[in-house]
């Protein structure tokens, strides 16, 4: 695959198709030797030949071109070296000294320079030039470039290596990473998920900030841990070793959750090691700190930005960790470029403009941004490379198919909504087209027609008054069928069947009377949901007339919602009883409670009705009363039907 500056020179060649360019021309551009330039158009030439509908032709002295035989097969190859070009060239290391550390990175043993230069397609003369500025580079992470006569190796810690890719912005895919599927995007967005399942789980708070570093933070790690490179033993410097301390530890209980899940994830065994540093971390103990990659600061531009995007285009890109990760990586140098007027040319800058103007156009408000707060103009060039980057988010945006518009009344700040944002992202990508949090003193008949979906995160007013179903702030298996069921309601059996609980289900041996066997689910589920008054609300609906439906089967439930929960609770008894005054026997009861506020929820009776119809039910589910064999029933008469 081709490098940063070969993909610039096949860019560059794309945007004046037809047109013959010299070798001398790329040199004075590139600042490198015409002998390098050279070798570049012999990749590039190498490249073009294994391409579909271009021909590479060179002609002494008039130079090199790209003539086109394919409008449509060259057109997509374009836009895929420029996407290439995006993940590279928008790097604070695309310079060739990056490239060098990047490849020293990734040895177990020393390498030859011949394989440094042949790899970073740099003469020998330039190569010595450049190890000069490497070696200032690691020195400020206490790592040393070892040399000889011939090789080359990188000296010093795990940890300090890890810091110096991570602050030196390392990580960043190449183009061949994404050219073959291996990018960053997909992996950052896994390790997200991982993370924000894990902090909700144990009810972990953290900042936007804080969970931006320690997704980076992993991924680092993770891409160190496939290159078989492990934090060792002796650089921990722990007097006690975390997982042999008496002391209940948060931090590394969730660090062990989180590599449990990435190992799964990812399909790699990870070390103590791993699991003690990455708990050192979140408690601010590690070599850096959670703040060492993105700053508040840059967060805040970032999210500035966007918002300013917002604002103008009526697009709203906020809420994309991807993006904002990206962006703060690529503001963190920009930021230095633009206050000290060393902005970056990018040659590519116009055809930039001309391809993805909707991008280019988003840009210019975020950099309009900047200006503002840096009091410094912001080069078109620079502007280009921030539209690469929004260009991207844009067509992921566009190409989601939610159509929901969910509103969450809460007075949960920004900061402490982040883990609940990025959760709701995760259960229902494909659903949500718009998610806007509101507190309730900012709610307004505006938000009321804008939004089709409400939850709240309070039972106060608007949880009362019916208008939104309640979400615990760190979410769980509940509240994903609550909000499930008052997005999309009930699509098909499995979506049914998940509304049971093994908890809920109980075989009720020679029970006396109906109220006892009522009082006996509603304390199973009381317990489970910690709910006061049920069996109270369900009596009174007993008392209003029989809950009895037909085929032995009777459906208990409240006389109105206590919860916002939506359960069923099962009794399959020993023996048929009396149920109400008419002498109906039932042998099986359903405790049903449709959460509050979730109108959707109530499709549970078409389907319990179907379960109702079938007259052997009963008597299959008494030849074997457990759990499992009631699921399969359930999903047979439901799918039959």
């Amino acid at each position: 695959m081709l490098n940063q500056r070969q993909l610039e020179i096949f860019l560059a060649m794309c945007e004046e198709a037809g047109q013959f360019i010299t070798a001398s021309r790329f040199s004075k551009v590139q600042s490198v030797s015409l002998r390098t330039i050279q070798n570049d158009l012999k990749a590039v030439r190498l490249y073009a030949d294994e391409q579909e509908g271009i021909q590479f032709e060179s002609v002494v002295p008039k130079g090199s071109r790209i003539c086109v035989t394919d409008a449509d097969a060259f057109s997509s190859l374009r836009d895929d070296l420029l996407r290439q070009f995006s993940n590279t060239a928008t790097s604070a290391q695309s310079e060739r000294v990056g490239e060098i550390v990047r490849l020293l990175m990734k040895q177990h043993r020393a390498i030859s320079m011949y394989d440094v230069e042949t790899q970073i397609f740099v003469s020998r003369s330039t190569l010595f030039s450049d190890l000069k500025k490497v070696d200032v580079l690691l020195a400020r992470y206490n790592l040393e470039l070892m040399r000889s006569a011939s090789k080359l190796f990188i000296d010093g810690t795990e940890i300090n290596r890890r810091r110096c890719i991570s602050e030196e912005k390392l990580m960043l895919d190449t183009a061949s990473d994404t050219a073959s599927g291996n990018g960053s995007s997909e992996t950052i967005r896994q390790i997200k998920d991982i993370l924000v399942r894990t902090f909700v789980e144990f009810k972990h708070t953290i900042s936007e900030v804080s969970l931006n570093n320690a997704i980076l933070y992993l991924y680092v790690a993770l891409r160190r841990m496939e290159d078989w490179f492990f934090i060792e033993e002796q650089e921990l410097q722990l007097p006690v070793r975390v997982k042999d301390s008496d002391a209940h530890d948060p931090e590394y209980e969730i660090s062990s959750a989180v590599f449990k899940a990435i190992g799964r994830e990812f399909l790699i065994r990870v070390p103590q090691t791993e699991i003690e540093y990455f708990a050192l971390y979140m408690k601010g103990k590690g070599n850096y700190t959670s703040e060492s990659v993105i700053t508040p600061q840059i967060n805040d531009l970032v999210l500035n930005g966007l918002r300013e995007i917002r604002n103008h285009c009526d697009v709203d890109l906020t809420d994309d960790v991807n993006l904002r990760i990206s962006l703060g990586l690529h503001l963190t140098p920009l930021v230095v470029r633009i206050r000290y007027n060393m902005q970056l040319d990018n040659h590519l800058s116009n055809y930039i403009r001309q391809t993805y103007p909707q991008g280019y156009d988003m840009a210019t408000y975020f950099a309009a941004y900047l200006q503002r707060e840096l009091g410094q103009k912001v080069k078109d060039e620079e502007i280009a490379f921030l539209a690469i980057h929004l260009y991207k988010a844009l067509t992921d945006l566009q190409a989601a198919t939610g159509t929901r518009r969910v509103l969450v009344i809460s007075s949960l700040r920004r900061s402490e909504n982040i883990l609940l944002r990025q959760t709701l992202y995760s259960w229902f990508r494909d659903q949500i087209a718009e998610l806007w949090f509101s507190t309730p003193e900012d709610m307004n008949q505006e938000l009321l027609d804008h939004y089709d979906t409400y939850v709240t995160t309070e039972k106060g007013q608007f949880y009362d008054m019916g208008l939104a179903v309640y979400i615990n702030p760190f979410p769980g298996k509940q509240d994903y069928l609550n909000l499930k069921l008052a997005l999309d309601g009930f699509e098909n059996a499995k979506d049914m069947i998940s509304i049971f609980d093994p908890s809920l289900f109980r075989c009720i041996d020679r029970a006396a009377n109906r109220e006892t066997v009522l009082k006996n689910l509603c304390d199973v589920c009381s317990n489970k949901f910690s709910l006061s008054g049920l069996t109270d609300a369900v009596m009174q609906r007993e008392e209003m007339g029989s809950t009895y439906l037909g085929n032995r089967i009777a459906a208990a439930h409240p006389h109105t919602p206590i919860s916002p929960n939506t359960f069923i609770g099962v009794g399959i008894l020993t023996q048929p009883m009396n149920w109400d005054e008419d002498g109906n026997q039932v042998q099986l009861v359903l405790l049903v409670h449709i959460g509050k506020n979730n109108p959707r929820a109530f499709q549970i009776w078409n389907y319990l009705s179907r379960i109702v119809g079938d007259e052997s039910f009963v008597g299959k589910l008494c030849m074997d009363p457990t759990y499992d064999h009631f699921i399969r029933l359930v999903e047979a008469a439901i799918s039959e039907q």
